[in-house]
């Protein structure tokens, strides 16, 4: 199977990119200058870890820590510094290994490949490098901070194309028995939910990250942007989509997700929800019942040519039975002192009674009989049609899904491999 576009699971794939340019800043970080008075005597400070005999610095860290604030909108204060602080070293060591790792196979990323990422999505924002570079600057906030992280999201995304994406196979029975299954779940209720995901890998990292999906649930609550802090906290491969998972049901989701959205309401954040994949923070956006095709969505392109009250019955009957096509019609009618209309394609609900009752069971190129009004007859002609299905299921997505998840699950797998063999110094 080949591998699928967009699918890879990235860490923190341009993340901070996709918010810095799009999102108001929510607070107020304080005086640009003071702030880089402290954090260039900070670079003077020293250590915060060695990975592998190579240096994170305490700089590196407070850069990271400030790009989290900036991007995400999170309130400061002094422990969601500290808490933000671990999280940022965590990162930088998890980036050291990834960058590592990739050298190792001789995948090097050039700054051309960085300028081409960032420059194909500020075209997303409608905004420019330049501008994502002097937005840095003014909070004190170095390019480098930003491009690191780009250069350790693709370098990798490589390695695991590389590595694994020729042993990931997904089978057609699979794919068969997954398309079955939300065949069936049409008709069941669908939740429309953004998800943040926090993973540990620990018993001490678990407590560490129940305390800060903890914090995000708090901030979160007080109207900081669900898109941004999922964009640059989640580890789920929907953080590049703002945390957006779509619409699901619950067959779809972990039975402890399930479980709490089935007690929540639009709008409403769900508490840090532990699982064994980690802490989920989820928003229900929106639901609905099962539903499918419904008739009333059916969307017709009417033409309808109405002829006057003393208008010949003989010449209507010949107008429909000669009838060839909408354009002819409409001469046709000119010719017998008709009027025309034509409606555009239109949901059938929208559509007056009398024309919907007409037109209902027609297809495209078929004429309804005489319709009499007080004004005089109608007659209406179904120019197209275009049905709604209800919810359509493509076996080929299907396939990219399951596809992305397991390479997901390797990509988490492998990098807790490095974790354990690495050597890691922290100061």
């Amino acid at each position: 199977m080949q591998i699928p576009p967009n699918t890879l699971p990235v860490p923190k794939q341009f993340r901070v990119l996709f918010v810095l340019m799009a999102l108001p800043l929510l607070v107020q970080l304080g005086a640009p200058e003071l702030q880089a008075r402290e954090v260039e005597a900070r670079e003077v400070e020293g250590i915060a870890a060695i990975v592998n005999d190579e240096v994170i610095s305490l700089y590196d860290v407070d850069q990271r820590v400030e790009l989290y604030f900036v991007s995400s909108g999170i309130v400061r204060s002094r422990e969601t510094v500290e808490r933000l602080r671990e999280q940022a070293l965590r990162e930088l060591v998890d980036e050291k290994l990834q960058l590592q790792e990739a050298r190792r196979v001789d995948i090097f990323i050039e700054q051309e490949e960085i300028d081409r990422e960032i420059d194909r999505l500020s075209d997303n924002f409608k905004t420019s490098q330049d501008s994502i570079t002097d937005f840095l600057k003014t909070q004190g906030i170095k390019e480098r901070t930003l491009t690191s992280q780009i250069e350790a999201d693709l370098a990798w995304k490589q390695f695991i194309q590389r590595s694994f994406g020729g042993r990931v196979r997904v089978g057609d029975d699979e794919i068969e028995e997954q398309y079955l299954k939300v065949l069936r779940a049409i008709e069941q209720p669908r939740f429309l939910v953004g998800e943040i995901l926090l993973n540990a890998d620990s018993l001490t990292d678990q407590q560490r990250v129940a305390r800060i999906s903890q914090e995000i649930v708090t901030q979160l609550r007080s109207g900081v942007d669900f898109a941004a802090v999922a964009r640059q906290f989640s580890v789920s491969p929907s953080a590049t989509r703002g945390g957006r998972l779509g619409w699901v049901t619950l067959d779809q989701l972990d039975p402890a997700l399930g479980n709490v959205l089935q007690q929540m309401e639009p709008g409403q954040i769900s508490t840090p929800i532990p699982t064994n994949a980690g802490y989920y923070i989820l928003l229900l956006q929106n639901r609905e019942e099962g539903r499918s095709a419904n008739r009333l969505k059916n969307q017709f392109d009417v033409l309808t040519i109405a002829f006057a009250d003393d208008a010949n019955t003989e010449d209507i009957t010949g107008f429909i039975k000669g009838f060839k096509t909408c354009k002819a019609a409409v001469k046709t009618a000119e010719s017998l002192d008709a009027t025309s209309s034509r409606s555009g394609l239109k949901a059938l609900s929208e559509l007056p009674g009398p024309m919907r009752n007409a037109i209902a069971n027609l297809e495209a190129g078929q004429v309804s009989s005489a319709q009499t009004t007080s004004d005089g007859t109608n007659v209406h002609i179904v120019c197209d049609r275009k049905d709604d299905l209800g919810v359509q299921v493509s076996r080929r997505d299907i396939g990219d899904n399951i596809f992305s998840q397991r390479l997901s699950m390797n990509a988490r797998r492998h990098l807790r491999d490095l974790r354990r063999d690495a050597v890691v110094e922290y100061r």
